[in-house]
């Protein structure tokens, strides 16, 4: 099992109006954090609206890999009428990916909050059946990302879509944090899942702070991961609570006691 660090969440600041994203400057200080602190990979959302080509500069400057981005346009798969839109985004991504190397491009399905939940579901499993072979050609996986408070509630539905898509190119990506929210009962889901899950993401609860507080016990949940014989990543995506360095080393202590 390998590690990385989503940059984007680690660098995001909460201002006076909310949220503030990162820019291209704080994703390549992510990047240098990672390199200097021994870690190999990072994963960040969006490659558009920033300067994707500086990213790929540092990412072979510094030797690192990157496991996953997220696709243009995601988050309208629930809706039949933006499906267009969001295969157009894959379309694109996957020629971004290639250029990084990227194995991974996330895909979410949408908030589906005006839209029959059973039309949704059959335009989430449409997409993705349009995207499949798109993915399959690049040699990439389409990793579904349900995020609690958008259109999935629990772990069965995405699997069920995920199998009637039938394809080896379309996963689950399971985020620990989102799934102690909405359901619990994380080891067993990923024990009888794991043929279906193809990347990880991992923050403590609550707070979605550091792996090493809250309460998730990240040494059993890794631990458990490890025997399934899963060989791709964790992507660290919280927001620390200390010195950024400092806060990195203690989840790789962590990881390394495993």
């Amino acid at each position: 099992m390998k590690y990385s660090l989503c940059t984007d969440l680690f660098y995001l600041e909460i201002g006076p109006a909310g949220p503030v994203f990162s820019d291209t400057g704080k994703l390549l200080e992510g990047m240098e954090l990672a390199k200097k602190t021994g870690l190999k990979a990072v994963e960040f959302w969006d490659w558009y609206g920033r300067d994707w080509e500086a990213l790929l500069a540092k990412k072979e400057e510094y030797g690192l890999e990157v496991t996953a981005i997220c696709a243009k346009d995601r988050g309208n798969l629930d809706d039949p009428g933006k499906r267009e839109t969001a295969l157009a985004g894959v379309k694109e991504t996957i020629e971004v990916a290639k250029k990084f190397h990227c194995p991974n491009i996330i895909v979410t399905a949408g908030a589906a909050r005006d839209v029959d939940r059973t039309a949704a579901k059959a335009s989430i499993t449409a997409g993705l059946k349009e995207m499949a072979p798109l993915a399959e050609a690049a040699g990439v996986t389409l990793i579904l990302e349900p995020i609690s408070g958008e259109y999935f509630v629990d772990s069965k539905e995405p699997f069920e879509i995920i199998d009637q898509v039938g394809s080896p190119n379309v996963k689950l990506l399971y985020d620990i944090f989102h799934y102690q929210i909405m359901e619990g009962n994380i080891v067993q889901t990923i024990r009888e899942n794991i043929d279906k899950i193809g990347h990880f993401h991992a923050a403590g609860n609550p707070g979605r702070n550091e792996i090493t507080s809250g309460e998730l016990d990240y040494t059993y949940i890794f631990r458990e991961i490890e025997k399934t014989g899963y060989q791709g990543y964790v992507g660290l995506e919280y927001l620390p609570t200390m010195d950024k360095e400092a806060s990195v080393r203690s989840c790789m202590e962590l990881m390394e006691s495993l």
